[in-house]
């Protein structure tokens, strides 16, 4: 399984001319703010489109609303009023094809902490707990190709090392592409590494 950009432009000019190549494993995407991370996951997830090149998984090009693919942004979705559950279970019905039985989607939610809050509006929950759902959503998805957006953000210490202990189980068989500002909390996980000036 390989992820190949090929000369990838992206809008505003965030990425220009980007090849890049991801294997199974952990890969890093690290840089400033304004560099374009966020907007490099956004393309390779087919929500903004490039407005050149190519993204590729295996040879065929990745577009929007493929099952090949889960984005876990840096923010929830602006709709406060669905509870936690039915958000984690609309996300799992996405990729019926790779999602987790009902007891791996339990102990996801457990490792991370979040079993408590599964009937609250994603509203009422806090930065980090929502952070934490969007996480479990990934997880749970397993596509074949996994993007995180600055998932250590407002995360507690026990949540990280869940979270990178999950990845870790699952990153053989997944090409997992991480933006972060914090690489030196995940390097021993990754040891590939994008940098974006």
């Amino acid at each position: 399984m390989t992820l190949v950009l090929d000369a990838v432009s992206l809008p505003r000019g965030a990425v220009r001319d980007l090849s890049a190549e991801f294997g199974p494993g952990v890969h890093l995407i690290v840089g400033p703010n304004g560099v374009g991370k966020t907007s490099l996951l956004n393309a390779i997830a087919g929500t903004l489109p490039p407005t050149s090149g190519s993204i590729c998984l295996d040879g065929i090009r990745l577009t929007a609303g493929t099952d090949q693919v889960v984005l876990a942004p840096n923010a929830p979705p602006e709709i406060p009023w669905i509870r936690a559950g039915l958000l984690l279970d609309f996300i799992a019905s996405l990729y019926p094809s790779t999602r987790r039985d009902a007891k791996a989607v339990a102990s996801i939610v457990q490792r991370l902490g979040i079993a408590g809050f599964m009937d609250a509006p994603l509203g009422t929950l806090s930065a980090g707990s929502a952070r934490k759902l969007l996480l479990a959503s990934a997880l749970i998805a397993a596509p074949p190709v996994m993007l995180f957006d600055e998932p250590t953000n407002e995360t507690d210490a026990a949540s990280i090392v869940a979270f990178l202990e999950m990845i870790g189980e699952i990153a053989a068989r997944k090409v997992v592409i991480i933006t972060t500002h914090h690489a030196k909390d995940l390097e021993s996980l990754a040891p590939r590494v994008l940098s974006l000036a």
